[in-house]
């Protein structure tokens, strides 16, 4: 079997083809769900990121959890992707304006710490950037796993 690659598709072939990408992303749109676990690790992980930054010139264990940190960003992507598809909610055009504001939200939240801490020295205020990042995250993933799915279920050729 030959095909002509300098050919033009007809009209009805197009409208086809585009139909069955149409069909594809509905049935993609049911499985647009992050396992359980992904977002608390995650927030877990932007938790520890904060407390290490804000810890991290004054005591030797704030750097270590900087370290931490990095390991949980880069092992959650892995674990995710063991035997799924996994397609990437902070690129996604329907959600980028909420991964904006989740990105500034969330250096907001740290710039903050630091400032406060440098200030005042008040140790906790890196446990409550901390925790304000994990809530962060336990609202934000979803939100844009939501926007996505509803981008994909309103897709039309």
């Amino acid at each position: 079997m030959t095909s002509n690659q300098g050919a033009r598709p007809g009209a009805e072939e197009a409208r086809r083809a585009l139909e069955t990408v149409s069909e594809s992303k509905h049935a993609l749109a049911g499985y647009v769900r992050s396992p359980r676990w992904m977002y608390p690790l995650q927030g877990l992980g932007m938790g520890l990121f904060v407390i290490g930054l804000v810890f991290s010139k004054e005591d030797g264990w704030g750097s270590s959890l900087l370290a931490v940190a990095a390991v949980f960003f880069c092992l959650l992507p892995l674990l995710q992707a063991r035997g799924r598809v996994v397609v990437d909610v902070y690129t996604h055009q329907g959600s980028r304006m909420l991964a904006l504001v989740y990105v500034a939200a969330f250096v907001l939240t740290a710039v903050t710490a630091l400032v406060l801490y440098s200030l005042y020295s008040w140790a906790w205020i890196a446990f409550v950037a901390a925790s304000l990042s994990l809530i962060l995250t336990l609202f934000m993933g979803p939100a844009m796993e939501a926007r996505l799915e509803q981008s994909l279920r309103n897709s039309h050729p």
